[in-house]
């Protein structure tokens, strides 16, 4: 302490000058130019000059090199600022790169900027844009920035795909349907299709349905009922009946396609059909033969020629006359028009009723043995009943033996 005190002042004079000795010093030094290689990147050969300043900047503008804003320097592989103080040695090497325009299109807007960077990744770094997984950048990221760019951004959104009775939330960048399931690993398979379809855009509430099809080819068989041929024999007697053919039935067979969509069928196509079997008709023949024949009813003996069970109905006065011109009365009968073409003016036996002339026609008969037998108004009574009747001589000339 006591040396301190005593020779302080010596000391401090001696450090002032030492730190004036070394400024001077190092003046003098940068006053002697020294040598740097200015590189032009991705230029073939560097530009040599002679510096006698530290600032990275001027050792551009010494190699002729007017710097802008955004242009890269880089030293030893590293950017550095403009300003710089380089170290004073000979052999130094500095890499310039200027800056290029960058356009950056997206769904929404257009982002301009310039960029000295190596690559495309950077450049967008360098300006706070930074991209997620499933967004979709038009250019590779390692896109090297040797001249004016423009690329196209598109933002991921999400969207909604249903199918299976599944829902899968996803974000994509594609724009259309297509493009958003295939970015969301959905494959439509084969007749598969998507609502909206695939190169449709995506829907604005961003939901995607996707309909499975599946088809089958089927052989299918349906009956072909045969036909019945009846005959009139006239050695066999009216109401008589035997099988001459029997009948088989026919098969017929298609070739069907069938669609499903979501496991439910939707459609059916007969792709071809033929008769793989042929049906074979039966034949039958019936008597014509006609043999009176006696029934004794409560009223007497009756002789008729045919014996038929029908359904029997009663109907009044309708204010027209018969099929037969006449205005009805107690003991018309209507029958079907195939049955009053054979048995106009026919008698017939009705239990209950008492006999009764065909001379009238019932449309509403056809389809099934049926008479329809009139009653006056004053005395009609509404009624209807399965019966046996008798149909009594004469026989109709046209008579075949069978009743259509």
């Amino acid at each position: 302490m006591k040396l301190m005190k005593r020779f302080g002042k010596q000391v401090a004079i001696g450090l002032c000058a030492i730190g004036l000795l070394l400024t001077v010093l190092s003046f003098f030094f940068f006053r002697q130019p020294i040598s740097a290689d200015i590189w032009l990147d991705g230029g073939g050969e560097p530009v040599r000059v002679l510096v006698n300043s530290p600032l990275a900047a001027n050792w551009l503008l010494k190699a002729g090199i007017r710097l802008y804003p955004n242009d890269s320097l880089r030293y030893r592989g590293i950017s550095i600022p403009y300003d710089l103080n380089l170290p004073a040695r000979s052999g130094q090497l500095l890499i310039y790169k200027p800056a290029v325009p960058v356009l950056i299109r997206t769904a929404e807007e257009e982002v301009r900027f310039y960029s000295g960077a190596q690559t495309l990744g950077e450049a967008l770094w360098e300006n706070n844009i930074f991209l997620k997984i499933s967004d979709d950048l038009s250019l590779s990221m390692d896109t090297p920035l040797d001249q004016a760019i423009t690329v196209t951004l598109l933002r991921s959104q999400p969207i909604l795909i249903l199918y299976d009775d599944n829902e899968i939330n996803a974000s994509v960048s594609s724009l259309t349907v297509g493009g958003a399931l295939a970015e969301a690993g959905i494959s439509l398979q084969f007749l598969d299709y998507s609502i909206p379809s695939a190169e449709q855009p995506i829907p604005t509430d961003r939901t995607i349905q996707i309909i499975r099809v599946q088809e089958e080819v089927l052989t299918e068989e349906t009956i072909i009922p045969f036909n019945i041929e009846r005959v009139s024999d006239p050695e066999m007697n009216v109401g008589d009946e035997q099988i001459l053919r029997t009948g088989v039935n026919g098969v017929r067979s298609s070739t069907i396609k069938i669609r499903y969509e979501d496991g439910e069928e939707v459609a059916r196509t007969v792709l071809a059909e033929w008769v793989s079997k042929s049906p074979v008709s039966q034949r039958t023949a019936y008597g014509g033969n006609v043999v009176v024949q006696t029934f004794d009813s409560s009223e007497g003996s009756v002789d008729y020629w045919l014996a038929k069970e029908v359904y029997i109905s009663s109907y009044l006065d309708t204010g027209s006359k018969t099929a037969s011109g006449i205005w009805p009365y107690y003991g018309v009968i209507a029958v079907a028009p195939e049955w009053y073409s054979i048995l106009k003016g026919t008698s017939i036996y009705v239990p209950g009723y008492g006999v009764g002339t065909v001379l009238d026609v019932c449309p509403g008969c056809v389809g099934k043995p049926w008479i329809d037998v009139f009653i006056p108004t004053d005395q009609y009574v509404p009624w209807s009943r399965t019966e046996t009747v008798y149909f009594l001589l004469p026989a109709p000339d046209n008579f075949s033996g069978e009743l259509p």
